[in-house]
């Protein structure tokens, strides 16, 4: 009798503990392994075909006029072309074939769009250039590609025209040179310091001052310690400075991150000609 009581309650407890084990697979141990099934299957999966590029044959539209010459029907049709497809894989070669073309203009000797003749008279230098055409003396000698400060007199200049404006993007990490509100050429950002300004506060500001600095003192356009000189923009917002970082410090050492707004020294030295004292300078 004893033993039939006891294994009738043990067939009932097995059945309880059992129903209940059975429950708990059903709601524990079963989703996990079909969870762990399923993120294997699609960690091994190929990834998606991405969808296609209709913007495709437009970029290469615009990149066959560059290559054949026609250089301000390349750049308007790239212009056009980022302004219609700014989600398109082709975006930034097309910013970077856009700043090809205007280095093109710009800094190569002759004619060219967004520049006017000048002949030298009696008197001039590049500063007095630079003031008579409301350029800067910098602009003026690499635009030309001049090997010396020395004019002569008769000699024909061709001064850029251009009406900069700087553009930076916090979360693109892009500052975008601007020339009468259309993009001139971007460059990628190594570095965004802003003190005291939230994280997506909007800054609005000017260039105030434009230094070059060799060592510890101030290097003066053609003097021999221009040529290797950390070139500053020195922004109106307070303690705000667009610098370049160098290759290397004071020591030889390789130099560290600075503070400010930091591009690399070789876009700082081509951006420091291109803009002027009163520049505007927008950061988004």
């Amino acid at each position: 009798m004893k033993l039939l009581k006891f294994l009738i309650v043990l067939g009932l407890a097995a059945a309880i503990f059992g129903t209940a084990g059975y429950f708990a697979y059903l709601l524990y141990y079963k989703p996990a392994k079909v969870e762990q099934a399923q993120a294997k299957a699609a960690a091994e999966a190929p990834p998606p075909t991405p969808p296609p590029d209709y913007s495709i044959p437009a970029f290469e539209k615009a990149l066959a006029l560059q290559k054949a010459g026609t250089l301000l029907e390349a750049r308007d049709a790239l212009l056009n072309f980022i302004a219609q497809y700014p989600q398109s894989t082709k975006l930034a070669a097309a910013k970077a074939a856009v700043g090809e073309i205007n280095m093109d203009f710009v800094f190569t000797s002759g004619p060219g769009p967004d520049k006017t003749d000048y002949t030298v008279v009696a008197g001039d230098s590049l500063i007095k250039v630079a003031l008579k055409t409301k350029s800067n003396a910098e602009l003026i000698l690499r635009s030309n590609n001049l090997a010396s400060i020395d004019l002569s007199i008769g000699q024909q200049l061709h001064i850029p025209q251009l009406e900069t404006t700087l553009v930076l993007d916090r979360q693109a990490k892009t500052l975008s040179l601007m020339n009468k509100g259309q993009l001139f050429k971007e460059y990628p950002l190594l570095a965004m310091d802003i003190p005291g300004a939230k994280s997506k506060e909007p800054v609005t500001t000017t260039v105030k001052d434009k230094i070059a600095i060799k060592g510890a003192d101030r290097a003066a356009f053609g003097s021999r310690d221009y040529v290797g000189s950390e070139r500053w923009l020195m922004l109106a917002q307070p303690n705000l400075v667009i610098r370049g970082r160098p290759d290397v410090d004071a020591n030889g050492q390789p130099a560290s991150m600075p503070s400010g707004i930091v591009v690399s020294q070789e876009d700082i030295e081509e951006i420091f000609p291109l803009v002027s004292r009163g520049t505007s300078v927008t950061i988004q």
